[in-house]
C-alpha cells in the first residue's frame, strides 16, 4: 500500500500529470473565450481556495494530524466540488486548481490529497490524506510493482 506522504510510482506520477494538464487546458480554453469580469471572478476564487487550503493545511498539521486519511479527504475535497455550484465561474475555478494541482502532485511525486499539495508546497509538508482517485491505482501499481523500491528507498 502506498503509504500518504510517499512517492508515488511512476504511473501514478504520469496519470496525475496527464490528468492535471488535460484539466487546466480545457479551464484556460472556457477562460479563453469567457468575459473579462468571468476571468476576474476565477482568479477571486483561485487565491481564495489557496488561502482556505492553507488554513486547512496548518489546522491539520496542529489539530486533527490524526484524522481518518479517507475522511479527511472527503472534507477537504468538499469545497472544490461545492464550487460547481457557482456556476461557470466556480466551475472553471475548480478544475484549474484541481488541474494545477494534478501537475504539481506529479511533479512532486505526491501520493497525497492533491489539493492539499499546493498548500504544502510552501511549507515543505505532505499531506497524510489519501488522494480519492488515484490512490487505489496507486496501491495497484505497489502491489504489480513486485515490492521493488522506490527512489526514495534506495537514498534511504
Amino acid at each position: 500500500m502506498v503509504a500518504e506522504g510517499r512517492s508515488v510510482r511512476p504511473v501514478g506520477r504520469v496519470l496525475r500529470l496527464l490528468t492535471g494538464v488535460a484539466m487546466v487546458f480545457v479551464s484556460g480554453q472556457a477562460m479563453v473565450s469567457a468575459a473579462a469580469v468571468l476571468n476576474f471572478q476565477v482568479a477571486g476564487i483561485l487565491v481564495a481556495l489557496f488561502v482556505l487550503y492553507t488554513l486547512i493545511q496548518l489546522a491539520m498539521g496542529r489539530f486533527v494530524s490524526t484524522i481518518n486519511p479517507w475522511l479527511g479527504a472527503v472534507i477537504a475535497v468538499a469545497p472544490v466540488f461545492l464550487l460547481f455550484a457557482l456556476g461557470p465561474a466556480g466551475q472553471i475555478s475548480a478544475l484549474m486548481f484541481i488541474g494545477v494541482s494534478l501537475v504539481a502532485t506529479a511533479v512532486r511525486a505526491d501520493g497525497g490529497c492533491e489539493v492539499m499539495t499546493l498548500s504544502g508546497m510552501p511549507m515543505g509538508r505532505r499531506t497524510h490524506l489519501v488522494c480519492l482517485v488515484f490512490s487505489p491505482m496507486d496501491w495497484v501499481e505497489d502491489r504489480l510493482s513486485g515490492g521493488l523500491p522506490r527512489a526514495e528507498d534506495k537514498a534511504a
